[in-house]
């Protein structure tokens, strides 16, 4: 096998898109799954496929182009909010965006209008996370405009919290979506269609403070690909967690001292990755690195294993509290499971070799 590599498990992540569009439509809510993390696979895709996903998001063209190519006939939501230059190939492509920007929705009115299709647009609405969206004073001015555009259905508004400031989606925020929506539906004089919420972190929102009734459209992907829920820090019940792990090979097996020595470079900061001194330590360097991975994202099968940093292509580890560390060899092979960035990553690399089970 060539290393490095990685196992992915198509069954555990099938089931798990199964219960998770089980569990919201039983909710009255609308899994819109996100399948930006696995670059376009279409192994992977197939998953989804199997599990009767009708409608998925991705944030980049060269994926959504790939799953139309492959047969998929369902709906496609462009995630990212969509550069100018790529619209008038886009459109073709999908069947509604995210936007928040009045250039954009003027240049899908246009694309649209050739193509004699209707594209539908929601729009992002800030709620403190700092990430896309218009704040809320500016809501109603941005729904408006596109209103009077041909081409584009205004079809509702959502939000994302958590993937920049780490902002946690709780009851106020929600509320605060839901007030906007019904605000706008009054300035309006119609009911807008969806109200989309952003990644797996909402379902406990969804759960716990029974917002369903409003809320009715979630993006997810974390919560089918992994099982977890790295914004609350916690797996979730009854899925299959973890379901790719990175192998990785020893290049190199030796005692060191743990302390740099020298000059550190960045005012004494080195490269950011905390180096404590615990005197002479037993090292594993890996043949995997920060050009595949992300490091802080990995956590290792085996207990006594310590994840130090990364370079562009090594990984170190510190092996020395592992049981059976002495029987270990250069060649030998340490597995890792991973989160979703150190997933994401992993799956983007051409350099990592992918094995389906």
């Amino acid at each position: 096998m060539k290393y490095p590599s990685l196992d992915i498990y198509i069954d555990k992540i099938r089931e798990n898109a199964v219960r998770l569009q089980k569990e919201l439509s039983e909710q009255g809510v609308k899994l819109t799954a996100v399948v930006k993390g696995f670059a376009g696979d279409l192994k992977v895709f197939s998953a989804y496929q199997q599990a009767g996903i009708v409608s998925i998001a991705d944030s980049r063209i060269e994926n959504i182009k790939h799953f139309r190519a492959a047969g998929y006939p369902g709906e496609i939501i462009m995630l990212r909010i969509p550069m100018p230059s790529e619209i008038a190939e886009l459109t073709s492509y999908i069947d509604g965006s995210l936007i928040s920007e009045s250039r954009t929705a003027e240049l899908f009115s246009l694309q649209a209008e050739k193509l004699g299709k209707v594209i539908d647009l929601i729009i992002m609405v800030d709620l403190g996370d700092r990430r896309e969206g218009v704040l809320a004073a500016d809501l109603p001015a941005l729904a408006y405009k596109i209103e009077k555009l041909p081409g584009v259905n205004l079809k509702g508004i959502g939000t994302n919290l958590g993937c920049f400031a780490g902002i946690i989606p709780d009851l106020e925020n929600s509320q605060q979506l839901i007030r906007l929506k019904k605000d706008l539906e009054r300035e309006l004089g119609r009911d807008l269609a969806i109200l989309s919420a952003g990644n797996t972190a909402t379902i406990k929102v969804l759960t716990e403070a029974q917002l369903t009734g409003e809320i009715n459209n979630l993006r997810v992907g974390e919560a089918i690909l992994l099982g977890s829920d790295i914004i609350n820090q916690r797996l979730l019940t009854g899925y299959n967690h973890y379901n790719f792990r990175l192998k990785a090979e020893i290049i190199e097996l030796k005692e060191k001292p743990s302390r740099p020595e020298g000059e550190m470079a960045f005012g004494g900061q080195g490269r950011d990755q905390h180096l404590e001194d615990k005197g002479w330590r037993k090292r594993a360097i890996l043949a995997v690195g920060k050009q595949d991975i992300d490091y802080q994202g990995l956590y290792p099968e085996a207990a006594g294993i310590e994840v130090l940093g990364a370079s562009s292509d090594h990984l170190i580890t510190d092996i020395t509290e592992m049981e059976g560390q002495k029987e270990l060899r250069v060649g030998d092979v340490l597995t890792f499971k991973m989160n979703y960035s150190a997933m994401l990553r992993a799956m983007t690399s051409a350099y990592i070799s992918k094995n389906y089970l």
